[in-house]
């Protein structure tokens, strides 16, 4: 067996456990924006960043003919999206200097 400690139920009507809930998603979200601009903030971190947007498929149509690629492109473009959107909210300028960086480079 494992020390793991033991959780007990989450009482959604347990203002104190609503609060502490909030409290700790707030902080990890504030700590997960930090990570992606400290990342981001390096060179290296944003050439990494935009080969995966590439790879992503961001930049390109999804289409296929094979409704099961399309899906799986469509999951693909998804991701891209999603990290295109968190990058856009900690900061546009970041995201600008990222593309002009990697200006000429597949995309």
């Amino acid at each position: 067996m494992t020390d793991e400690k033991k959780r007990e139920p989450y009482d959604c009507g347990d203002s104190d456990q609503v609060k502490s809930r909030r409290e700790k998603l707030k902080t990890r979200e504030l700590q997960s924006k930090a990570a992606l601009r400290k990342f981001l903030c390096e060179p290296a971190g944003r050439m990494w960043m935009w080969d995966l947007l590439t790879r992503c498929g961001v930049y390109h149509s999804s289409f296929s003919t094979d409704p099961l690629i399309m899906a799986f492109n469509e999951g693909r473009r998804d991701v891209g999206n999603f990290l295109t959107g968190q990058i856009n909210r900690i900061d546009p300028e970041i995201f600008v200097k990222m593309a002009v960086e990697n200006r000429g480079e597949k995309g």
